[in-house]
């Protein structure tokens, strides 16, 4: 059962979380003795239980659709369609969020179903949405743009600073939703290695990677400075696979339950990544990105 408009169902998203909460106890299990562990099993049993009641009460009315009075009747059961889709796909991947989300839409004439969108920050934020509803149902959820958009509101605004990190977060879990959710044609890897390779250029450089990311942002040469930012959730990703037996978007999912709320920074974020794995991965892995020169961080090829 699908996320409706008027009744959602946090079942696949709960399954989700708990798998993940398993995992991250598992080695502090091992270490019990047998009273104890009956005892933490209890106890994070009562936990999950009070998540679930949580998760119910944030998820009923879990975005609010504006803009609709500009189409007609049968344009706008198909924005809400589409609207609805996009929350599931993105919920299934990156968890519940934990405030609810405002989605405005504009008509707008183009050759594409939404050749325009972006995120407001202020206060709980919202996405904006310009369609041209001549396109079809199926071509608003074959396109990519709002899984990019809702893909934002996983973590907090960084600021203009770190622009990068979050075009380059949302670009990323973009094709994780897709592929997710069965949208994604072709493999994700060959996908990544269509928009990353040909931007890997830029960043054979002494120069140090954020610094190379940021000039790019400020030349308005975005789809560089977008996939340029991806790579660096793509090594977290394999680093994550590696070291810890999970993904990127699995700490995602945990991140939303355990700390998306009081985060305000990019500091307080990799703080909360790290404090959930037990290990400075992202802090390191960051520091990376604003000291070491760039060449040393990126391949020649992307593989």
């Amino acid at each position: 059962m699908k996320y409706s408009l008027l009744t959602i169902s946090i079942k696949p998203t709960l399954a989700r979380l708990i798998l993940v909460k398993l995992r991250l106890v598992k080695l502090t299990f091992a270490k019990l003795t047998f009273a104890k562990l009956a005892f933490v099993k209890l106890a994070f049993c009562c936990v999950l239980l009070m998540h679930c009641f949580h998760a119910m009460s944030v998820t009923q009315d879990q975005f609010k659709v504006h803009g609709l009075s500009a189409f007609e009747n049968e344009q706008a059961k198909m924005l809400k369609d589409w609207l609805t889709q996009g929350v599931n796909a993105t919920r299934d991947t990156l968890g519940v969020y934990p405030t609810p989300l405002a989605l405005h839409l504009y008509p707008r004439e183009s050759n594409q179903p939404v050749p325009w969108a972006y995120t407001r920050r202020d206060g709980k934020g919202s996405v904006h949405l310009h369609v041209d509803v001549r396109f079809g149902l199926t071509k608003f959820v074959d396109d990519w743009t709002i899984y990019h958009e809702l893909a934002h509101m996983a973590l907090p605004y960084l600021g203009d600073e770190y622009r990068w990190f979050s075009e380059g977060f949302a670009s990323f879990m973009q094709y994780q939703i897709m592929a997710q959710a069965g949208l994604l044609k072709g493999k994700l890897v060959d996908n990544y290695h269509t928009k990353i390779s040909p931007h890997l250029r830029w960043f054979n450089s002494d120069l140090t990677a954020a610094s190379i990311a940021t000039r790019l942002m400020d030349n308005q040469q975005y789809p560089a400075a977008y996939w340029g930012g991806a790579y660096f959730f793509i090594i977290a990703d394999q680093l994550l696979i590696k070291r810890h037996s999970t993904t990127l978007t699995e700490l995602i999912t945990h991140y939303q339950d355990c700390c998306r709320t009081h985060d305000k920074n990019l500091a307080d974020v990799v703080t909360s990544l790290d404090g959930i794995l037990n290990e400075a991965l992202f802090s390191r892995l960051l520091e990376q990105y604003e000291n070491k020169p760039a060449r040393e961080v990126y391949p020649e090829n992307f593989e």
